[in-house]
């Protein structure tokens, strides 16, 4: 029976190469693995197209074009190249890492599917190692991936091997020679993949965990200086990590990210006193800003979030958030307006602004690098996996991260992120809570960025509008208006005179010709003083052509003037139509909201009365229906449609044939005739819901209104006290309402606010909920509801056990009755 046993023909293991190495790219970035998993301090690559390796003795002399990889590495021995580069998939590394072992140099490999000696063929026919231990007898051996074609099984593949005498105390050398596209390596595909090759291997030092050397064709690549001169035109540059329980942000921004397309406005406003106002105006509004005395950057910021209070939407796994492990991060920003063609360090590094251009571009993308190296695809080649095209406005804004305008990278460790495992093909990250968890982290960063870039837009349009109003006057549309029709009714007050000085001017000019025709035509009977005359009117005749003209250009301005009121009578109205359907805005998107929570408990009903019909129906197939089960269907029935009514009446006040009804009503009595509708909701997710008088009083306002200004602050509440519910099964959420006059507190027991949004919590799309989960709106929207009745909200400055702001307090003074 020995005689059967399984085999395999050299082809598959080819074919199995091929699969899985994509591209010379990616078989390069293995053999460097390997260098960084043997602990060596430096890999050396050089890549000749064309020529002949002649440095050492090859078995293959007859040879065209070599790649070779070198390091100093701890080597290996004859036993280690027959189980690492002899056996197929044979992994010593996949063994360490499940048993969490590191190399002698505190190396966590990065390596261990046994598929780097795979990657030589996709680059090489033949492939030659020398390699030596420490202070040891070298090894070294030579195959040809062509004989894999030609035999029948694997065993019978030809290795050639010797030992040898090493020069250097420690280390391997890979030579692979007769190139298999040798195009790859020159021309434009060369400089193609040298853009590639800083996109593998990081091009930022701090990031990179060994020295990489790289000469192609006799030309030495430069990893580190280009990168370095580019990040010094960076408009913006963002840092951040993540330290398994923080995320610590920080970001600082040049003063020419605000020109923008209007180089006039900036120059106006801001660059006459190097952004000083601007920054005073900033910082009114976000007090976190800092101006910096860096003479590169004009302001920067720094935020922290915490892992388990302040980021929604994370998995949860065996009773705790899926913790990803630490990471840390940067993004440099750049612009390509061109107003930078006239920047010196872009004349001095680059030449020109297209040659910069071209080159930053070729670097775009936020990478994702472990240990120094590329995880594919994230941001190579145009991958967008931060979804930063998403971001982008129709209306062409500057502000916000653009794919092809950022340069940077996210660095994760193989020992430190462990359960961030790399997909057989190398091309992503398994799915799991873990890889799930790091990607809401890194959107959870981006859209953090997001928010301070729209943050400070939103600050500069309005630091702009205001002190374009200051030196114009004009504070409000009624009064651009007025203006407006001023200027009509000044306009008719002077185009009589206007018209009379016109043909005045035309009558002169006419005057003065005859005089300097009638000197010109009797020069020979002309005294000294009529020539002398007929001179200075001539010179006059030219002031008052000049005159002539310039009044038919303002004649042509005073006829537009003249129409005013046609552009008023279109204009007035529209604007008027315009700031009623602003004004409906909140309430509209309020209403949606609210809308949103309703009709997800309609479909709880909707199920729960279709289970009930379903197993009752089954119950009258079955003969099995009693008296009792019927009374019991027809009780739960009654209390459904009960359910029904108490949503209706909820949502009903805020329904447009009853958003216009002001009515007076005590606050008390408003809220607990609501109880119902928010008992219901609450005791499903076990939140007890608490109203406490201390101080009644009664309001008139629209209760459709308050209605949704209550309902946006309890689903805020709701959606953070259920986060924290996921992680802590003891916990018992609660949410407060206390009235005490002109008061209404609303509060809840969970986390509270993040301190980096605090100052900001008002603002539109600020919110720490992931995508999908929050539009940042909802508060902006209360803020609005209130503004339109003359009252106010606030976060208090109480802090709970938590050192964090958690109370909300409606001042509702200016509708007590």
């Amino acid at each position: 029976m020995s005689k059967y046993h399984f085999d395999i023909t050299p082809h598959i293991v080819k074919q199995l190469g091929e699969q899985l190495v994509s591209d010379e790219i990616t078989a390069l970035l293995e053999l460097i693995k390997n260098s960084y998993d043997a602990d060596a301090s430096y890999v050396s690559i050089e890549i000749n197209a064309t020529g002949k390796y002649e440095k050492k003795q090859l078995f293959y002399q007859a040879h065209k074009g070599f790649i070779v990889v070198e390091d100093d590495g701890f080597g290996m021995s004859e036993e280690t190249i027959m189980k690492s580069w002899l056996i197929i998939s044979y992994s010593k590394k996949r063994a360490m890492k499940e048993a969490k072992e590191t190399t002698p140099g505190g190396r966590t490999p990065l390596g261990d599917k046994g598929l780097g000696r795979l990657s030589t063929q996709r680059l090489a026919d033949i492939c030659e190692i020398f390699t030596n231990e420490e202070d040891k007898k070298g090894t070294h051996i030579a195959f040809n991936w062509k004989d894999f074609e030609q035999e029948e099984a694997l065993g019978e593949v030809s290795v050639q091997a010797e030992s040898y005498e090493p020069q250097k105390k420690k280390g391997t050398t890979l030579v692979l020679a007769n190139l298999n596209h040798s195009e790859v390596w020159e021309g434009k595909n060369l400089e193609k993949f040298k853009g590639q090759v800083s996109q593998i291997i990081s091009p930022y030092k701090e990031n990179r965990p060994f020295e990489v050397y790289l000469k192609i064709n006799g030309i030495n690549i430069d990893l580190d200086k280009s990168n370095e001169e580019l990040r010094d035109i960076a408009i913006s540059r963002f840092d951040f990590n993540f330290d398994g329980k923080v995320i610590n942000l920080s970001g600082k921004t040049k003063l020419s990210k605000f020109i923008g397309n209007n180089r006039e406005d900036f120059h106006n406003y801001v660059e006459i006193d190097n952004g000083k106002k601007f920054f005073e105006f900033l910082k009114k509004k976000y007090k976190d800003l800092k101006f910096l005395s860096d003479k590169n950057f004009f302001l920067g910021f720094e935020r922290k979030f915490e892992f388990d209070k302040d980021i929604g939407g994370l998995e949860i796994y065996e009773g705790e958030r899926a913790n990803p492990g630490a990471f840390t991060g940067k993004i440099d920003e750049f612009t390509y307006d061109n107003w930078l063609s006239n920047d010196e360090n872009i004349k001095e590094i680059f030449g020109k602004l297209s040659s910069y251009r071209d080159f930053a571009q070729s670097q775009a993308g936020i990478k994702l690098f472990r240990n120094g190296f590329a995880v594919k695809p994230f941001g190579i080649d145009g991958d967008d996996w931060l979804r930063l095209r998403e971001s982008q406005t129709t209306g062409g804004s500057y502000y916000p991260l653009r794919p092809a305008n950022v340069i940077g990278y996210i660095a994760i460790d193989e020992g430190v992120n462990n359960n961030l495992k790399d997909k057989t093909d190398r091309e992503g990250l398994v799915s799991n809570p873990y890889s799930r968890n790091f990607f809401t982290l890194s959107f959870f960063i981006k859209d953090e960025i997001n928010r301070y870039q729209e943050g400070i837009r939103r600050a500069y349009n309005d630091f702009l509008k205001t002190y374009k109003t200051e030196s114009r006057g004009i504070k409000t549309v009624s009064q651009a208006f007025k203006q407006l029709k001023e200027t009509k009714f000044q306009t008719e007050e002077v185009i009589q005179e206007f018209n009379d000085a016109v043909s005045t001017t035309g009558k002169a000019i006419s005057s003065s010709k005859q005089l300097v025709n009638k000197t010109k035509n009797n020069l020979l009977f002309a005294t000294d003083q009529e020539k002398e005359m007929g001179s200075q009117i001539e010179e006059i005749l030219t002031e008052l052509e000049s005159v002539q003209s310039t009044l038919f250009k303002l004649n042509k301005v005073i006829l537009k003037a003249n129409k005013l009121n046609e552009v008023i009578d279109i204009l007035e109205p529209k604007i008027k139509i315009l700031e009623d359907q602003l004004n409906n805005f909140s309430e509209l998107a309020s209403l949606g909201l609210i809308t949103e929570s309703v009709s997800h408990e309609f479909a709880s009903i909707a199920d729960r009365l279709s289970e009930k019909a379903s197993f009752y129906s089954h119950k009258l197939e079955n003969k099995k229906l009693t008296e009792s089960d019927i009374y019991v269907l027809i009780e739960y029935i009654n209390t459904t449609v009960n359910g029904l009514k108490v949503q209706l009446r909820h949502l009903d006040p805020a329904l447009k044939y009853n958003r216009e009804k002001k009515t007076s009503f005590r606050l008390s009595k408003f809220l607990n005739e609501e109880k119902d509708y928010y008992r219901n909701r609450f005791e499903k997710l076990d939140i007890e819901f608490l109203v406490e008088t201390v101080d009644d009083f009664s309001i008139q306002v629209n209760r459709g209104k308050l209605t949704q200004i209550i309902d946006n602050l309890l689903n805020n509440s709701e959606y953070w006290l259920k986060e924290r519910k996921k992680i802590e099964k003891d916990f018992q959420p609660k949410i407060f309402i206390k009235i005490e006059a002109p008061w209404i507190y609303v509060y809840d027991n969970g986390f509270g606010v993040a301190p980096a949004v605090e100052n900001q919590i008002f603002e539109p799309f600020v919110t720490t909920k992931p995508k999908g989960q929050g539009r940042g709106l909802g508060l902006f929207i209360i803020q609005q509801l209130i503004d339109s009745s003359g009252c106010s909200i606030a976060l208090e400055p109480v802090k709970n056990e938590h050192n964090r702001k958690f109370m909300f307090a409606l001042n509702l003074s200016n509708i007590t009755i």
